[in-house]
């Protein structure tokens, strides 16, 4: 059964999620060999990197293996599990730069605010699923009560602090209740009371000064060169000064005598554009809008809501860290802790979008009933 099951899983998703997570711990070793010559931890993070993508793809597979209708069936008590580890990150929280976002186990950190990505959705398409069969999915009452169940972990993570993985939360939802068939207007309300609440929270100093100055470096960088803008500039430079076609492999200066900050996490992407140029750039680019292309496809061609808004929003998910990321690097958005999927260094991360691509393969393998 689960060999007819598997011919029909989506091949070129797989042989993509491999081809980048593969790129990603290249550029992972390039980033980190400054560490790894001057007697650092860099090994130690590209171990981490290779471990995550070997137990990623076997979670993958799992997960494929699994009727996503289970996932739905479960999906109180995975949200349950995810809202219960962010609340404990609170009090037992590894705090690293002023947020307690990492769970020490030993050598390694988890990093519930990932997982918590997964369990939004899982929540979110259960719960829709079900309004699909009895209600308009468009009333205001599935609007607010969707709202409330995504905004929940989302708000346990601000306190973290954390504003990226709220950002993206809010867009999961966001575009899984446009794929469904919500009211525009409804959505766009949803928009506007979130940058009214945004300008609230800056005049009363809800946001953090760090996060304030990272917006104010992104309006102007030449204000604190050596400041909040210092990430900017570095990233630029780095980016740059790949040209056509890089430096080489492992050959960036920028990287190895690590100018660019938290280059193997947040500004990956600047050390490929500084190592392999405007070309390989455009290669990676390629892989991910493949990506997000078959998680699109797999949406469109589920066979029900539930397995619609599970494909839908991972595909939200990854597009939204996607352009934050890249964005971010290329100083078209402000700076913001968000990851680069299947690229960065991170063992949370990582298992994370595995799993997310084993959810939209389950999704796709099931798209259609199997006689046997």
């Amino acid at each position: 059964m689960l060999r007819r099951l598997f011919a029909r899983a989506d091949f070129v998703l797989l042989v993509t999620v491999i081809a980048l997570s593969c790129f990603g711990a290249v550029m992972v070793a390039s980033a980190t060999q400054h560490l790894v010559l001057a007697g650092g931890a860099g090994s130690q993070k590209l171990l981490v990197q290779v471990l995550s993508l070997v137990l990623g793809i076997g979670l993958m597979l799992l997960v494929m293996s699994i009727d996503y209708t289970k996932l739905l069936h479960a999906a109180p008590l995975i949200l349950g599990a995810s809202v219960l580890l962010l609340l404990v990150t609170l009090v037992l929280g590894h705090a690293i730069r002023g947020s307690a976002r990492w769970i020490p186990l030993g050598p390694v950190h988890l990093q519930p605010s990932e997982f918590a990505k997964i369990a939004v959705i899982i929540g979110l398409a259960f719960y829709l699923s079900l309004r699909a069969e009895d209600s308009d999915l468009s009333s205001p009452q599935v609007f607010f009560h969707s709202l409330a169940l995504a905004a929940g972990p989302a708000f346990v993570i601000l306190l973290q602090p954390d504003l990226g993985t709220p950002l993206v939360l809010f867009f999961v939802w966001l575009v899984i209740l446009y794929a469904l068939g919500a009211r525009p207007a409804y959505l766009a309300a949803a928009v506007v009371a979130a940058a009214l609440l945004f300008t609230a929270a800056w005049h009363t100093n809800l946001l953090k000064d760090y996060q304030k100055k990272r917006i104010m470096a992104f309006l102007n960088p030449d204000a604190d060169p050596l400041g909040a803008g210092y990430h900017l500039r570095q990233s630029l430079i780095a980016v740059g000064s790949g040209h056509l076609l890089g430096k080489g492999l492992f050959q960036g200066t920028q990287s190895n005598l690590a100018f660019i900050p938290d280059q193997e996490t947040d500004f990956i992407f600047a050390v490929v554009g500084e190592e392999l140029g405007f070309v390989g750039s455009i290669v990676l680019l390629g892989l991910l809008g493949l990506l997000l292309w078959r998680c699109v496809a797999a949406a469109a061609e589920a066979k029900d809501p539930g397995g619609r808004a599970l494909a839908i929003g991972v595909a939200a998910m990854f597009a939204t860290q996607v352009v934050v990321n890249i964005g971010m690097v290329l100083g078209m958005l402000p700076v913001k802790g968000l990851p680069l999927p299947f690229l960065s260094y991170g063992g949370s991360a990582m298992l994370v979008n595995f799993v997310a691509a084993g959810i939209v393969e389950s999704v796709y393998m099931r798209r259609h009933k199997i006689a046997f």
